[in-house]
């Protein structure tokens, strides 16, 4: 398959090009079921382009990253110089350890005490400096020598350590005040359970259809006896407002909301042609420092 790469997300503002004077930051994510960059203006922090590609017959990165060489190469807008690159990877084991816990030598013991080490894979951790601990997580090794092959220099970041770093920071400096965050993709969701500023419960579960996501979330909800109708809730990610699903989530809570697009950064007006909460996380990857 010589690209099994299907575009479902596009926007360019012309200051993207090759060419063009501005200093440009690009942040990835790779998913289990394709990839999403971003493309900002590293002066101005001004976003300039979003691109989102579903990878087909593939569930995993593993299963699609030997494609990406080729498809990196010929595609117009990485096919350029950068200032900065930030890669940020899912792992759907993520062990959160306390700082006082982990030195640099027992990462691999901890990580195997809570979770398995795919083959193919090697662990990364992330300082989680605002929950004094780190994320310990998995990126395939194929991935890894790619990114620095392309991108020398490149920043790696765990998708979920910078989900919890970016919720919340979003919880303490916007006031969010909500006690469940639910981010949904096609193929994956994460619950993150609040108690104020502090962290709870995160985790992300493998879903196939909405209902997936509805089990799971009553699942957590119940082992931490809660009730939802007591709680206010934030969803991220790909749930439209005008969705069914989305109504009929908001019928199980007190309060649910869509957050708006970070004010640190400034965006193209092109970047109003998608809900301001479909990609949070990439777009906030450039405050998770």
């Amino acid at each position: 398959m010589a690209n099994p790469f299907r575009n479902k997300c596009r926007i360019a503002d012309p200051e993207s090009y090759p060419g063009s004077k501005a200093e440009k930051t690009l942040s990835i994510e790779f998913l289990p079921d394709g990839f999403v960059f971003s493309l900002m203006d590293t002066q101005r922090y001004k976003y300039l382009a979003l691109e989102a590609f579903e990878a087909e017959e593939a569930n995993n990165i593993a299963g699609y990253t030997e494609h990406l060489a080729g498809f990196f190469r010929e595609h117009p807008l990485l096919a350029q110089p950068f200032a900065k690159t930030v890669v940020s990877v899912y792992s759907h084991s993520l062990v959160l350890t306390p700082d006082s816990i982990l030195n640099g030598d027992n990462a691999g013991e901890i990580f195997s005490t809570c979770a398995h080490l795919p083959d193919g894979h090697c662990l990364k951790t992330e300082p989680l400096h605002i929950m004094d601990a780190s994320g310990i997580y998995t990126v395939p090794k194929a991935l890894e020598e790619f990114c620095k092959e392309v991108f020398p220099g490149c920043q790696f970041r765990s998708y979920g350590a910078s989900m919890i770093k970016n919720v919340l920071s979003a919880q303490t400096i916007d006031q969010w005040r909500a006690e469940v965050i639910i981010h949904i993709k096609k193929s994956h969701a994460e619950i993150l359970l609040l108690n104020h500023d502090k962290l709870s419960f995160y985790r992300s579960f493998s879903i196939t259809c909405f209902d997936d996501l509805l089990y799971y979330l009553f699942y957590v909800l119940e082992q931490y006896d809660k009730q939802a109708d007591d709680m206010e809730a934030i969803v991220i990610g790909e749930l439209p407002m005008d969705n069914p699903n989305f109504d009929l989530l908001a019928s199980f809570f007190k309060k649910l909301t869509l957050p708006s697009k970070n004010d640190v950064f400034l965006y193209s007006s092109l970047f109003a042609s998608i809900p301001d909460h479909y990609y949070f996380n990439l777009l906030n990857l450039n405050t998770c420092e």
